[in-house]
């Protein structure tokens, strides 16, 4: 696996994690807020709509309960035989609205008056009932009349209140009120439908035993009146949750979110013991969050692409210095050398830790490839030593002899002109073969340089002076240009002057006839400068590597050993020498030369 491929799903793995916990943290903390302000809703709701219902319920509780202390009442007494304790009851029927039935017994239960006449004389039977305590009296509540079983739609629910005797001991008997139930039933149905379609609310009012007394439309429709629900339904039982599960299936739709509220002790009002219960199914609840959820997958889904696209462009910044490192090392290795790889030029580059890896690594590579070329330099010199030390002691030996029996032979008065023309060509060429057999141990061993300070506009004028007369045999114009502000420096000036005559006598010699051959002098704050130029043939690219190797020569007769010799001289000098194009048009050689040599100076060529 490359690195780029690691780095981009390292990239994309903590990007679309992080993104996905922090996503599914902000969807479950916001369906936790959600849930909790529906909740609170609801609980709101059941406590406004309980409080409606206990007022509700107290005033009329008062009303029964007042009515039953009216002087009208006593009636009762006298079976109502002008029928004023009828007329009363019409006419409170008629003023209210909101009661069914009214009618009055005596104390054996039989009806005394009525608004409906045919229930005169009827005899009520004793039910159970709820005993209400008001703050001045007690009221009864007897179960709810369920006239129609089919759909078990409750009417009204029988009220009844004691009517005491004014004129002596006990009770005459009862006042029993049928309240309208579908008055409350509306109530609830208001409350139900305010939420509207997207929030299907249901609601129920339990008595004290559970059982549901009232609800809203959808809930009647079920046939859920009278049923009696199970402990987990009833506020004692009601957990911070506040989610029925429904495992029953008593609402069909599912969980639910419940608000509970109890009857409070309304004005005093006691023993109701009813309690409402809103619930909302979870489905409709959690309708937003779930349009939320779709907002943030397609969220996630943008993040991720995003996500992709910055970790391709990162991984790729990254990663492209390592891979152009990864592929300079491989051209190195197939090649041994940087400049005879393709693309030597493209050295990588990078930034921050990688770019000084990359840096180092370079800089090793170069060192190697370097330390290569000296130890190729180093075992060419070595034949050079050996080749020498023959040279010095196989050839120089009879060449003295050589010269020196020649020229014993030229004193001969006799010896013809012929003769002694062959002479001088013996001894010349003696002298030549001896000058070689010399160039051939400096380059093997050269001496130790004594550094003392010197002027260096003053070697280079020498140099040019020496080489004057060679200029002019081709009619060569040899001219110097001294700009250094400081020419001293430390060093051996008749090594310099080698090195100056080996670069000027080469420009001459590849310098075509009235061409031109310059030198020039300058400095900085640390070294010295000097350029030897010339209009020459120049020095091909291909061959520049190798132009200070020994033995390597362009010139027919040479045999490569100047050059060799002033790299080395130029090195024990701790400086540097190469090659380039001239703007005379031909070669320049360019030296570098430190003016404290040992402080601070560099002997790579």
């Amino acid at each position: 696996m490359t690195i780029r491929r690691t780095l981009l799903i390292a990239f994309l793995s903590l990007t679309l994690v992080s993104v996905t916990v922090l996503t599914a943290l902000a969807f479950f903390q916001a369906r936790l807020a959600l849930k909790q302000e529906i909740t609170r809703h609801l609980s709101g709701q059941a406590s406004a709509l309980m409080d409606q219902i206990d007022r509700l319920m107290y005033e009329r509780l008062v009303n029964i309960h007042t009515w039953s202390h009216l002087e009208i009442m006593q009636e009762i007494r006298v079976r109502d035989v002008d029928k004023r304790l009828s007329r009363f009851l019409q006419d409170m029927k008629t003023h209210y609205g909101i009661y069914e039935r009214l009618y009055a017994t005596d104390q054996n239960g039989v009806v005394v008056a009525s608004t409906s006449p045919d229930l005169v004389g009827l005899t009520v039977p004793a039910a159970a009932s709820l005993t209400v305590a008001l703050p001045d009296g007690v009221v009864f509540l007897q179960p709810l009349d369920l006239v129609n079983l089919h759909d078990q739609t409750p009417t009204t629910l029988p009220i009844r209140a004691p009517v005491d005797n004014a004129f002596g001991a006990g009770e005459l008997g009862n006042l029993h009120v049928h309240y309208d139930w579908q008055n409350l039933l509306q109530l609830l149905d208001r409350l139900a439908e305010a939420g509207g379609n997207d929030a299907r609310r249901m609601i129920m009012l339990l008595n004290q035993d559970g059982q549901i007394i009232a609800a809203s439309a959808d809930l009647r429709r079920q046939g859920l009146l009278g049923r009696r629900l199970a402990p987990q339904w009833l506020p004692s039982a009601a957990t911070d949750d506040s989610v029925n599960d429904d495992p029953d299936g008593v609402l069909n739709v599912g969980p639910v979110l419940i608000g509970h509220a109890k009857s409070s002790d309304y004005h005093s009002l006691q023993n109701l013991g009813w309690s409402l219960l809103v619930a909302e199914p979870v489905a409709s609840a959690f309708q937003p969050i779930e349009r939320m959820k779709l907002a943030f997958f397609l969220l996630l889904v943008v993040t991720g692409i995003v996500a992709v696209t910055l970790a391709q462009g990162v991984s790729g910044f990254i990663a492209k210095p390592i891979v152009q490192l990864t592929q300079f090392t491989r051209r190195f290795m197939r090649f041994q050398s940087i400049a005879d790889a393709p693309e030597a030029s493209v050295v990588p580059r990078g930034h921050g830790e990688l770019g000084e890896l990359t840096s180092a690594f370079v800089q090793m590579i170069e060192a190697l490839e370097q330390s290569r070329q000296n130890l190729v330099r180093a075992a060419k010199l070595a034949t050079v030593g050996e080749l020498a030390a023959i040279m010095a002691h196989e050839v120089r030996t009879p060449l003295g002899i050589l010269r020196s029996s020649a020229q014993m032979l030229k004193r001969e008065p006799q010896l013809s002109a012929e003769g002694r023309e062959m002479l001088d060509f013996i001894v010349s060429e003696s002298d030549r073969l001896n000058q070689l057999v010399s160039t051939l141990l400096d380059a093997a061993r050269p001496r130790a340089p004594q550094f003392r300070d010197h002027s260096l506009h003053a070697v280079i004028k020498r140099a040019v002076d020496l080489l004057g007369h060679q200029a002019q045999k081709k009619n060569i114009r040899l001219a110097s240009e001294l700009q250094a502000a400081d020419s001293h420096l430390s060093c051996d000036d008749e090594q310099i002057l080698q090195v100056l005559l080996n670069l000027v006598l080469n420009a001459i010699q590849h310098t075509p006839d009235h061409g031109t051959v310059r030198v020039s002098c300058s400095d900085d704050t640390q070294a010295l400068l000097i350029d030897v130029d010339d209009n020459g043939p120049g020095v091909p690219i291909d061959q520049r590597p190798q132009i200070f190797d020994p033995f390597f020569t362009r010139r027919e007769g040479g045999i490569g050993l100047g050059l060799a010799v002033v790299q080395q001289i130029v090195a024990v000098h701790q400086g540097r020498i190469s090659i380039e194009d001239s703007p005379l048009g031909g070669a320049r050689f360019h030296l570098w030369l430190p003016r404290a040599p040992g402080n601070g100076g560099n002997s790579t060529v």
